[in-house]
């Protein structure tokens, strides 16, 4: 099977209390990973510098299909969406879906 990798990058404000930034990734890795994603947050050291990355990984397209589903509508995600957005901590810069290929 090919595995799903989902990248949200994110770059923090200047001044941005990333205490509120770190708070704000882990209630979103606990959401993705009640609904079933393997989640890691990276800082980014080479390149664009001070970046972050949230990455979430399934083992197949089935599993990505699954998570989504569970968290369509769900109320607890769109209040997170919103408190992100409100906090005024960090500014969306890509989001990437990939996919493996067999070789």
């Amino acid at each position: 099977m090919a595995s799903v990798a989902l990248q949200i990058v994110s770059k923090p404000l200047p001044g941005a209390d990333m205490g509120k930034i770190m708070a704000n990734m882990k209630d979103a890795a606990a959401l993705w990973r009640s609904a079933g994603a393997e989640v890691k947050v990276y800082t980014v050291s080479v390149g664009e510098i001070g970046n972050m990355v949230f990455a979430a990984r399934w083992d197949s397209y089935e599993a990505y299909g699954k998570s989504l589903d569970k968290m369509v509508g769900e109320q607890s995600v769109q209040a997170l969406m919103a408190k992100i957005t409100a906090s005024g901590t960090a500014e969306w810069v890509r989001s990437n879906l990939a996919r493996e290929l067999p070789i």
